[in-house]
């Protein structure tokens, strides 16, 4: 699994110091920050950063979570509120099934929201998995930094085996089924959170190469007949 870290609006330059050394103790070089709040190359950020300061020359800055997810093979937004019944949208895994869902040699972008507020719904809609911490007490928001380094430290501890006997569906045909639902989500007036928890499910499911084929022909077949249907004239 290749990393890419992506912090959108950090806004503590000592959060953002101990990410970068964070990122040099895990050997993560591909960081990308949409719209920081502080110079990243401020001296109080390169001082909390210690051995990882170098890595703020290759840091990318974008004006969008969009740009910051472009060129990887999934995505995963990380939240502390998740579970909640009557919320489709926070359906989470925790960190350590990432490496379970998601095929070996893939790029992921691992996201990572505002110390305030977090990710906003629309963030949490763009990612392909929802993921956050499970702690023994029920007050589990963790300062940034911390949660960086709980992830990628669940992240490198990843098996080297897959839990999948088969070979895993790619990550393109995987894209294509993810078009599907939401062309049969508009046709059945689905929300967005509905589909997106649909997406989820796809994307948390492991699928082999013979389930996809399947999986393809149902939506495909589902779609066509919805749209051949006289409510669809």
């Amino acid at each position: 699994m290749e990393l890419r870290l992506v912090l959108v609006e950090p806004e503590g330059r000592v959060n953002f110091g101990y990410i970068l050394r964070l990122c040099r103790n895990f050997g993560v070089g591909d960081i990308c920050v949409v719209r920081p709040k502080f110079d990243l190359r401020d001296p109080e950020v390169l001082s909390f950063a210690a051995g990882g300061a170098s890595l703020v020359d290759s840091v990318r800055v974008s004006e969008s979570l969009e740009e910051c997810l472009r060129g990887v093979d999934y995505s995963v937004c990380t939240t502390a509120v998740a579970g909640a019944s009557d919320d489709y949208l926070r359906q989470a895994v925790s960190p350590w099934a990432i490496p379970l869902l998601v095929p070996r040699g893939s790029k992921v972008a691992l996201v990572f929201g505002r110390e305030s507020v977090g990710l906003t719904r629309a963030e949490l809609a763009s990612c392909d998995l929802i993921s956050t911490l499970v702690t023994p007490s029920d007050y589990n928001v963790l300062n940034v930094s911390h949660a960086v380094a709980v992830y990628l430290y669940e992240l490198s501890r990843a098996l080297t085996t897959e839990a999948v006997v088969g070979e895993r569906c790619s990550s393109d045909y995987v894209r294509v089924l993810m078009k599907y639902v939401e062309s049969l989500g508009t046709a059945l007036k689905l929300s967005q959170d509905e589909v997106s928890a649909v997406k989820h499910s796809v994307a948390k499911a492991m699928l082999t190469k013979p389930e996809c084929r399947a999986l393809y022909k149902l939506l495909k077949g589902a779609l066509a007949l919805i749209r051949r249907s006289p409510q669809q004239e």
